[in-house]
């Protein structure tokens, strides 16, 4: 506390920029990591019928990287980020879909 009374508050960068996060955005990356690393390793009841993958698999795969597009604007020095999507990964040749990101941004 400052000697007014009033709580200070820590400077949220050292650019001076204030970033405003909803909640939204939070739970949507949630959400598509929960899903992508769900997909990529399947539970361990299918593991057991020999659908799975090796363990030397799993651990590669316990943390997958995932894309994604944030949606926000800037008001002079704040920028508020109010809503995300997921991108599409191709794996197979290290690119995004870019016709899933279009139709994204036509929404």
């Amino acid at each position: 506390m400052t000697n007014s009374g009033k709580k200070s508050m820590a400077p949220s960068s050292s650019s001076g920029l204030t970033f405003k996060l909803h909640p939204l955005v939070m739970l949507n990356i949630s959400d598509h990591f929960t899903r992508v690393k769900t997909q990529l390793n399947p539970p361990a009841s299918s593991c057991a019928t020999g659908n799975g993958h090796s363990s030397g698999d799993a651990m590669i795969l316990q943390n997958p990287r995932v894309y994604g597009c944030v949606i926000g604007a800037q008001s002079g020095r704040t920028i508020e980020i109010f809503n995300s999507f997921e991108l599409i990964f191709d794996p197979t040749t290290d690119t995004l879909d870019r016709s899933f990101l279009e139709k994204k941004q036509e929404l």
